[in-house]
């Protein structure tokens, strides 16, 4: 559907959940904010095309806002869709974006050596028959603008936390915003509105200045990769709940370190039901958060750090 004057929204279906496409038309061409899966593109955005009559060729730019699969793996479809694009992701994620096995080594294999947290062999099997990464051609660092008309130009912002280079998009003539996983409420919801799995923010600092930015904004459009589309009032619903979120698991996290010390797997089974209402699988995925939480308390000299049985351990001090 359109739901400003040319920013229309695409929503693909993932398992019992939902990720979204964005697709900005200019008079000039057009600007697609990522890819979904392998198969997302002939299944969703061609048939979409269609639909509204714009051909493929007039797709000049693909931003993949960063390096989760779910928003990179139909690079290569739309390549072939529209061969012509110019594909542009944040420098920090490039790595990834291009190479689906740095992806699975590097973001969601990062638990595996310290913490004992990995993903199985059929989940990462699913990961690379649902993706085909290509190259990228632009790198973004944010503060770009890509201009789709005589008078409309995006601009590109450097909003991390979910991950070191995440990207949103202002539009400034209606004062909208595209924001991906920038931001990613209390939970992450499937398509019928309940918690599927935790936000599953990185780097907490920088997850909070990014959403502060967001607040400062007030734009008329928040819009995401999973949840509805926010307007007016709760436009500031969302960011808030989701920057309590993130103090909620500060002090429960906290309160959860006196004491012996715990591995992050132990954490994410204490602290999961606490935390949210998703289901008990799910716990695990807290792993993200945590462990942005747990960095962060080592860094100002709150936590210390030791071994157990090969794996990390985390102490409050004193």
């Amino acid at each position: 559907m359109e739901v400003a004057p040319g920013i229309h929204r695409i929503e693909v279906a993932l398992g019992d959940r939902f990720v979204c496409l964005y697709l900005l038309v200019g008079d000039l061409c057009a600007l697609l904010v990522d890819t979904g899966l392998d198969d997302s593109p002939g299944a969703y955005l061609a048939p979409y095309l269609d639909r509204i009559g714009l051909a493929p060729e007039n797709i000049r730019y693909v931003v993949n806002t960063h390096a989760d699969f779910d928003h990179t793996g139909g690079n290569a479809s739309v390549r072939e869709l529209a061969p012509g694009a110019c594909f542009m992701c944040h420098g920090l994620d490039r790595a990834m974006v291009e190479d689906i096995e740095r992806m699975i080594f590097d973001r969601y294999g990062e638990f595996a050596e310290d913490h004992g947290i990995a993903d199985s062999d059929e989940t990462r099997d699913f990961i690379r028959s649902s993706t085909r990464h290509i190259p990228i051609d632009v790198t973004l660092s944010g503060g770009e603008a890509i201009r789709l008309g005589a008078d409309w130009r995006v601009e590109v912002w450097h909003t991390p936390g979910h991950s070191r280079g995440h990207v949103s998009l202002y539009d400034p003539r209606g004062h909208n915003l595209i924001i991906a996983d920038a931001t990613l409420y209390h939970a992450v919801l499937r398509a019928d509105g309940g918690p599927a799995f935790p936000p599953t923010y990185r780097y907490v600092d920088t997850y909070v200045a990014s959403m502060q930015r967001f607040m400062g904004v007030r734009p008329n459009l928040l819009l995401t990769s999973h949840y509805p589309v926010y307007t007016g009032a709760g436009v500031a619903e969302f960011l808030h709940e989701s920057r309590a979120y993130v103090d909620r698991v500060d002090r429960v996290l906290c309160d959860s370190l006196e004491g012996e010390p715990r591995t992050l797997k132990e954490l994410t089974e204490m602290l999961g039901a606490e935390l949210g209402e998703w289901s008990a699988e799910a716990h695990i995925y807290l792993c993200f958060p945590l462990m942005g939480h747990l960095e962060r308390l080592v860094q100002y000299g709150a936590v210390e750090v030791g071994r157990r049985d090969g794996l990390a351990t985390y102490r409050l001090k004193g």
